[in-house]
């Protein structure tokens, strides 16, 4: 599919890859952040050919038997980057998480095994035996290993059936609170934050949104946002209509996945970060007190934060 590849697309891999970094792992996701701003577009496109190349490179050596050993430590390693980065963000299941962990032990196992007698490394060893016989390309293609490495092959066995154990159970209880605790699943409901919310005198509102947590396949579809005073009584409501309706000059949008007008309401993507700027819709002269800003997405969920005028 080469619209995945192209930036001008609505299918551009950029935006999966986007969508990885309000459930990454503490670590990984400032990596993520950094290549998701429009400013570091060339950079993330960059990153995806060459991550593509990579993961092309590995998936041949897997189907052919070429350079087998290398390609599953390179399918573990793919498969470690994406778990770390992706973390669980299936609505109904286990989605990248169980693709992670299955990816690492498969890579693993076949970088101890090495390829069968119908691999490509099997024919070529055949036909080149000299080479294929030394040692450190044995490391990276397939062949015996174990009668000259016995010990070393079991303490590597050993060390990679912790790794994967520990990796298994640490992101199953990271993502998911699969181990101990209650479990969660931030993939399943919209979840938007509100911060630096500005309300002045006269009824002009900016604040920020920023999508967290929810499905990718859809954004939070926001078809209300209310100002409230210090006594639950609405002051403003914006409704369905007046958010589908605005304009795109008042949306400052921090990532490549934007916010927009939608034809029934505000679209707030996974992982979406903007700055909406509302005018009022009548004439407003507001008192200095306490405020509070409710925003309501198309499910129902209400999402609140309080501001001041001084």
């Amino acid at each position: 599919m080469p619209a995945k590849m192209d930036p001008g697309s609505m299918h551009y891999a950029g935006y999966k890859f986007a969508h990885f970094m309000p459930n990454a792992i503490a670590g990984i996701s400032p990596m993520i952040k950094y290549l998701i701003e429009p400013s570091h577009a060339t950079f993330l496109f960059v990153f995806l050919i060459i991550f593509s190349i990579i993961e092309f490179l590995a998936g041949l050596g897997l189907m052919l038997g070429f350079f087998s050993r290398l390609s599953g430590l390179g399918t573990a390693l793919l498969s470690l980057g994406i778990l770390l980065g992706s973390g669980w963000i299936g609505p109904t299941c286990l989605d990248e998480w169980q693709i992670g962990v299955a990816g690492i032990g498969g890579g693993l196992i076949l970088f101890l095994a090495g390829g069968g007698p119908w691999s490509l490394d099997s024919v070529w060893q055949k036909k080149w035996p000299d080479i294929a016989n030394k040692t450190y390309v044995k490391w990276l293609t397939s062949g015996d290993i174990f009668s000259e490495n016995m010990k070393l092959i079991k303490k590597i066995t050993f060390i990679f059936a912790l790794v994967g154990i520990f990796i298994t159970i640490y992101t199953n209880q990271a993502f998911y609170g699969g181990v101990w605790g209650k479990l969660h699943n931030p993939s399943k409901h919209p979840q938007v934050t509100i911060t630096k919310p500005v309300l002045n005198p006269d009824g002009k509102l900016s604040l920020t949104l920023y999508r967290n947590a929810g499905p990718d396949t859809y954004g939070a579809f926001i078809i209300k946002i209310k100002i409230k005073d210090d006594k639950g009584g609405t002051i403003e409501s914006f409704n369905a209509d007046f958010l589908s309706k605005v304009k795109k000059e008042d949306i400052k949008n921090f990532y490549i996945s934007k916010a927009h007008p939608g034809k029934y309401s505000l679209v707030v993507p996974l992982s979406s970060m903007a700055k909406i700027k509302l005018n009022p819709t009548t004439p407003l002269s507001l008192h200095s007190g306490k405020y509070t800003i409710e925003v309501t997405d198309v499910s129902g969920t209400n999402w609140h934060t309080s501001c001041e005028i001084k």
